[in-house]
């Protein structure tokens, strides 16, 4: 993915919900043998190569082919683990903003659009349940809001995919002038978006702080 279509990722995430208290996300290793459905507006995954959906289940010691054991025609990208695919309990693919959805290994046939609505079988049933995923959201987005000691995370443009990384309080403030931790980020960011965790009933949310985004 070039840095403009970085650009584009994050500049409709900021779009969407730069506005909005958002919920702080989780990962957990399950055990799900029920049949799933593609969620409605994932097919973007594979563009996304490094910090990704895929690294997220490798990351967790998931790094089977893809599950998937029925419509398995020959002749596809079946049954190579392309990427981390979003599935849902729900026919229509949807997924409520906040509700909890699935992770599991998908070729990219399985994974593709031309599937959505159709059930999926598998017998491997070990997946990560993610909560606070929000429909289209790209991985880094995500993660940035994963429980962290510290308090902020910045997304930023760079090499092949959106990165991200957690921030102390000077860092962030920083950050927010142009000035950017050498010894935390991978490289200089062209765009980014800062998030600070706030408390809110006694929940954790997270909010946008700061973004930059070149025109």
């Amino acid at each position: 993915m070039d840095l403009n279509a970085q650009r584009e990722r994050l500049a409709d995430f900021v779009d969407r919900w730069g506005t909005v208290e958002l919920f702080s996300t989780g990962s957990q290793l399950i055990n799900f043998s029920g049949v799933l459905y593609n969620v409605d507006g994932s097919s973007n995954d594979p563009e996304i190569n490094g910090e990704n959906w895929k690294g997220l289940l490798i990351a967790n010691g998931i790094n089977s082919n893809c599950y998937v054991t029925n419509e398995t025609p020959a002749g596809n990208s079946h049954p190579k683990f392309s990427v981390g695919g979003h599935m849902t309990t729900n026919e229509d693919g949807q997924v409520e903003f906040g509700s909890d959805s699935y992770l599991m290994p998908l070729c990219s046939w399985h994974n593709h659009k031309s599937r959505d609505g159709v059930a999926f079988e598998h017998t491997k049933t070990l997946m990560l349940k993610l909560s606070g995923f929000m429909q289209g959201e790209i991985a880094a987005t995500f993660i940035a809001r994963l429980p962290s000691e510290r308090r902020y995370a910045i997304v930023y443009s760079g090499g092949d995919e959106p990165k991200c990384a957690n921030l102390s309080e000077p860092e962030a403030e920083a950050a927010k002038r142009g000035h950017f931790p050498d010894d935390v980020l991978s490289c200089h960011p062209r765009d980014f978006i800062l998030f600070e965790r706030v408390e809110r009933d006694e929940q954790s949310k997270y909010v946008v702080m700061s973004s930059s985004l070149s025109d």
